[in-house]
């Protein structure tokens, strides 16, 4: 391994959000995703030592575009010693460790493009996402959300994920963002004295609208 780059986050749709702007930022290759408890996800990338240090940066962007209270660490290592290589095994499909960091050109004589690892890594932290929503309160909630961002959320994930954002906010913080939002059935005096429940159902219903 040239280099090793590394993102801490605290929780899943961070780490989504991470592993998506660094692969898209250089020429990395995602090694693996790792959830170490208490909420915390680890994303991890190989390349060289440029590419590498870009990708990190472009991660942490990412994930302080949701929250900045939502990336844990950042580390960057170059040229690291070759006996890390065991600690750090990217799995190939159906679940299976390789032995050792594979190239490009290895995994296209296997007939697997790098896009469809990435895909699949993603994949499976797009799903514990989910999980996480429908299991316990959302592990890395923003304190303020603005309409871009859930506009984002939604467009990427989904209506119920970008509701179970909004739904960790305090009332405060909803009413001001349902104030960026001119085509709500209720506005001024109205937001103000409206409580969360009625602001996230004025909130998806102008969402399943637009999708419809």
């Amino acid at each position: 391994m040239k280099a090793l780059g590394l993102i801490e986050t605290k929780g899943t749709l961070a780490a989504v959000e991470a592993a998506d702007a660094m692969v898209k930022a250089a020429d990395v290759t995602l090694v693996e995703k790792t959830r170490v408890g208490g909420g915390l996800v680890t994303i991890t990338v190989t390349g060289d030592v440029a590419a590498v240090q870009a990708a990190v940066d472009a991660g942490v962007a990412a994930v302080e575009r949701i929250a900045a209270s939502s990336l844990a660490a950042k580390l960057v290592i170059p040229r690291p010693h070759e006996e890390l290589e065991i600690l750090f095994t990217p799995k190939g499909p159906g679940g299976k460790t390789d032995p050792g960091v594979r190239d490009e050109e290895e995994l296209e004589a296997e007939g697997t493009a790098v896009g469809e690892t990435v895909e699949e890594v993603v994949g499976e932290v797009v799903e514990e996402v989910v999980e996480e929503v429908e299991e316990s309160p959302h592990p890395a909630l923003p304190e303020k959300l603005d309409r871009q961002t859930l506009d984002s959320i939604i467009e990427k994930y989904g209506i119920a994920e970008g509701m179970a954002m909004a739904d960790g906010l305090k009332v405060t913080a909803l009413r001001t963002l349902a104030r960026e939002y001119g085509e709500l059935k209720i506005s001024g005096r109205e937001v103000s004295k409206a409580n969360k429940q009625l602001l996230l159902e004025e909130l998806k219903s102008y969402y399943e609208a637009r999708n419809d």
